[in-house]
């Protein structure tokens, strides 16, 4: 196959290791349920000992990747929560781009609410190698003391003073331009030379090398929960929610999260005989008459001060010039 052209339009594609298998395979699951009119391709990059009911509960439209064992570069970015397959997706994104003209990562805590990923193909980039979604951290005026130095060092060094820091758990790329630019290779270029300034692993990487080449899309499309947000996210109705902090909705113990994710996650786990791969911090080891106190006290500490959250991220919320919706699509439900 002539790799130099895209063959197909667009695809979805999620990387995990063993630990995260089956909210990956559920996140390709729900959007394959959304995907009627089966305008995307699916893959997975694996790694690891997986389980054989999870691989087995893996739709037949997925192409699965089988990666046998990590660089040595990806073994060394771990640190914290992040684990070496997280860079997986440089991997995929190289690969996938001589095959799609528009390829869309999904990290495996995102949450598809409503609307099918392919709307993405209809935005227009304008000459932009992807379109992706502000970090939360800069939803308000301007970052958190500690995180806007650390911003402003990054934009330095690649040298675009008002490039915006994206979160990478959702994006849209455009393949022959991330092909042609090579991102992955300028991603893992910066990652070895300037250590220093990648916090947050092949994501600041990632916005190291395609800094000024961004479109942004409205916070709908990567819906960061935070204590922030979270009382805006049953109103707004966001498409895709990640919940890039805890708890995650598998190990919400006290509920906390919205509802919907869990209860998609759990039919999914039972209609596979899956069940069993939950802890138990799950949800469904909730029981009221010991942890209600406990709920409605988190629950407070997350609803307090709502007002004045929202007003630090409104102006950011309801801006009008982001690519998918100068392209006429819905932001939310």
């Amino acid at each position: 196959m002539d790799r130099t052209q895209p063959s197909r339009h667009g695809c979805v594609v999620v990387c995990s290791d063993a630990n995260w298998a089956w909210q990956s395979v559920f996140v390709l699951s729900r959007s394959i349920s959304f995907d009627t009119d089966q305008q995307l391709d699916h893959h997975i990059y694996l790694t690891g000992d997986v389980d054989p009911g999870i691989l087995a509960a893996i739709p037949p439209q997925v192409v699965v990747h089988s990666v046998d064992s990590l660089p040595e570069i990806y073994v060394q970015s771990a640190h914290g929560r992040i684990p070496p397959a997280a860079m997986l997706r440089l991997t995929a994104l190289s690969e996938l781009s001589g095959l799609y003209e528009r390829v869309i990562y999904l990290d495996g805590d995102v949450f598809q609410c409503w609307g099918t990923l392919g709307d993405l193909l209809r935005i227009e980039l304008a000459g932009s190698w992807a379109a992706v979604v502000r970090d939360r951290l800069d939803w308000s005026e301007g970052f958190p003391f500690g995180q806007g130095r650390y911003v402003r060092r990054l934009q330095e060094a690649v040298g675009v003073a008002d490039a915006p820091y994206f979160n990478s758990g959702v994006m849209m790329i455009h393949g022959p331009s991330y092909r042609r630019e090579r991102v992955t290779d300028r991603a893992l270029s910066f990652f070895q030379t300037r250590r220093d300034l990648c916090r947050f692993g092949d994501q600041s990487a990632l916005n190291a090398a395609m800094a000024g080449h961004i479109a942004e899309l409205s916070p709908s499309w990567n819906w960061q929960m935070s204590d922030v947000n979270y009382a805006l996210t049953a109103g707004r109705t966001p498409r895709l929610i990640h919940f890039t902090g805890q708890p995650k909705p598998w190990t919400d113990g006290l509920k906390l999260m919205p509802s919907g994710a869990f209860k998609a996650m759990e039919a999914f786990l039972r209609d596979n005989d899956l069940v069993y791969l939950l802890g138990p911090q799950s949800p469904l080891n909730y029981e009221s008459a010991t942890m209600e106190r406990r709920r409605v006290r988190e629950v407070s500490k997350l609803m307090d001060n709502t007002l004045q959250k929202r007003d630090l991220i409104k102006a950011y919320l309801d801006r009008g010039d982001f690519a998918d919706i100068q392209s006429g699509l819905r932001a939310y439900g």
